[in-house]
């Protein structure tokens, strides 16, 4: 067994995009998620795959893993039961409708999770000797969560708040952290799986025709498009934050699950449009999360500090960037895989933290499979239509094809973990055709209302963006928005939302030196300020993983021209 710096930890969470990590002493090395070898978007089946490629990548075998941890779900935690029983009183008193479904929310919780438990043990009985099984580390839900920002953040201490739908009977939280401390995380508060903030914006998507767990970022969009006071009356009714508690209200206007719509619900809903429904959820669940944390700071007299975010409802942007501008709070840190499949980093990371295992920071999330064409010759036999050149000046060659006004997928080294491309397995073009927002999203069928998100420079950023900072670690991942500079907005309106703010990658010479070079060259060129960078991914398919896939999307349309590395390929057919 490797010991000290090469002792590796596992970590599995197995529900709503399964994912596997590896931890190479106290640094996260890899870690990937199910949907991408499946091809099923969100998959939530056993993540065998996640762990295939972490073993193999790092060439070593699962017996000789010690340490293995897992989060997706470890049941009712007793330090719950005060919170439930208070919960369960006020719902007696406010009559049967709300009892019976307070009931309903914990006993399909507990079945569906016994199912998920189920499995893991399963694969652990069947895969794992008795010293490993003896040594494996389980965790509750939004305890992950919350280590995961924790410990992956650049921060020695602050306040994480996590929040999603549910998990484990709860549905937000928030701690107190101190990476010195022996026990590092301190809850000073969650809210039950029937309060749920997470719920709460799902159910405004599934009500506005979307998919609710899947399509929370077109409601995001829409919002910037809507009056939010029109309709922030339902949003209230439905749910809200009274001295420090996240209270839902629970009845005909909200049910702690994506189903079931009253139809008085409904009824009401359409009385509005989609834009001031959507604005009025945004602003109301922006309200909330501020609310529920300024009570608390006040309430425990804290001083400005650090904030780390995780969990589902992190994935909207407007949200964090409501957050990062409380008084209360200095710097903010984003989970990058900010979902349930990020349990598997919080897990490992708790396991690493009992053992006084020193967490170093993230610095990136290029930890999945590489891509590279090193034969280049079985690729031209196998894609006889497509043309293969290796180049060495890449800069220059992107650049003319941009000015050219061709859509590039950039194809180079490991994939991403999480929702975002942050170009390595990025669509990008130029940022002063706003209409590509229609033309691209019906190349890969996408229905979207946010624009495209742009990568900039951080010498660029402090006049394309009000306010910017450097080493703000939420544009080193895309998980806030940003007010956009007017010149920014004139310059680039293809990544700039109605609102005018925009979602910006942000990158630094030291750590991406050639698209970096690739950016400065464009600005001189175009006079433009960013470039475009969206997944290289159809609508509803997971992002691309390997070069079968990139070059499959060439051959669609879906792009114009593919880098894979330093091989540029195009068709035959649009050669001149």
């Amino acid at each position: 067994m490797n010991k000290n710096k090469n002792l590796y930890t596992l970590g599995i969470c197995n529900d709503e995009t399964a994912s596997a990590c590896l931890f190479q002493g106290g640094k996260l090395v890899g870690a990937a998620s199910e949907e991408r070898f499946s091809r099923i978007k969100y998959d939530n089946n056993f993540p065998n795959q996640s762990i295939n490629f972490l073993l193999k990548n790092f060439n070593i075998k699962l017996k000789n893993i010690n340490h293995i941890a897992y989060s997706w779900v470890k049941g009712f935690d007793p330090k719950l039961k005060l919170k439930y029983k208070k919960r369960l009183d006020e719902c007696k008193k406010s009559g049967k409708k709300s009892l019976k479904i307070f009931k309903e929310r914990i006993n399909s919780e507990y079945k569906q999770d016994e199912l998920k438990k189920k499995e893991f043990n399963k694969w652990a009985k069947n895969n794992l000797s008795k010293n490993q099984i003896k040594l494996l580390k389980k965790f509750y839900h939004h305890e992950s969560h919350a280590a995961s920002a924790a410990y992956l953040s650049p921060f020695k201490n602050g306040l994480v708040l996590t929040s999603d739908a549910r998990g484990d009977y709860e549905s937000l939280s928030i701690w107190q952290f101190d990476r010195k401390k022996s026990n590092g995380l301190k809850k000073i508060y969650s809210s039950t799986s029937s309060d749920s903030l997470g719920f709460f914006y799902g159910r405004i998507t599934g009500l506005l025709g979307f998919k609710p767990m899947k399509h929370e970022g077109k409601i995001t969009g829409l919002a910037a498009h809507g009056n939010p006071l029109k309709a922030m009356k339902i949003m209230k009714s439905m749910i809200t934050v009274k001295k420090g508690e996240i209270i839902a209200s629970l009845g005909d206007f909200y049910r702690p699950f994506f189903t079931n719509y009253n139809k008085k619900l409904v009824k009401r809903i359409k009385k509005f449009s989609r834009e001031d429904i959507a604005a009025a959820a945004q602003k109301h669940l922006e309200w909330c999360l501020c609310e529920i944390l300024k009570f608390h700071v006040k309430r425990l007299k804290l001083k400005p500090m650090p904030l780390m975010l995780a969990g589902g409802t992190f994935g909207n942007v407007k949200a964090t960037q409501a957050l990062k501008n409380l008084k209360c709070i200095t710097k903010v840190f984003v989970q990058p895989q900010m979902g349930d499949g990020g349990l598997c980093l919080g897990a490992a990371a708790l396991s690493l933290h009992i053992r006084r295992k020193n967490i170093l920071p993230l610095k990136n999330v290029y930890l999945g499979p590489s891509v590279a064409i090193k034969n280049i010759k079985l690729f031209k036999k196998k894609y006889s239509n497509l043309f293969f050149k290796k180049i060495s000046n890449i800069k220059d060659y992107i650049v003319k094809d941009l000015v050219d006004n061709q859509v590039i997928g950039f194809v180079r080294d490991k994939m991403e973990f999480g929702p975002r491309a942050l170009c390595n397995r990025s669509i990008i073009y130029k940022t002063s055709d706003k209409s590509i927002n229609d033309w691209l999203n019906k190349r890969m069928r996408r229905t979207e209302f946010m624009p495209f998100a742009p990568v900039v420079r951080n010498n660029t950023a402090k006049k394309a963006f009000i306010k910017y900072q450097n080493n703000d670690p939420t544009f080193n991942f895309m998980t806030s928005t940003i007010d956009c500079s007017k010149e920014f907005e004139k310059k680039c309106p293809a990544v700039t939302h109605v609102d005018l703010t925009a979602r910006p990658q942000i990158i630094y010479k030291k750590d991406d030196p050639l698209l970096w070079n690739i950016l400065r060259e464009w600005e001189k060129t175009s006079g433009e300020m960013a470039l475009v960078n969206t997944s290289f991914n159809a609508h509803e398919q997971p992002i691309i993983c390997n070069e079968t896939q990139s070059i499959n999307a060439l051959k669609s349309g879906m792009i114009d021209v593919l880098y894979i590395k330093d091989i540029r390929i195009v068709k035959k057919s649009s050669i001149i």
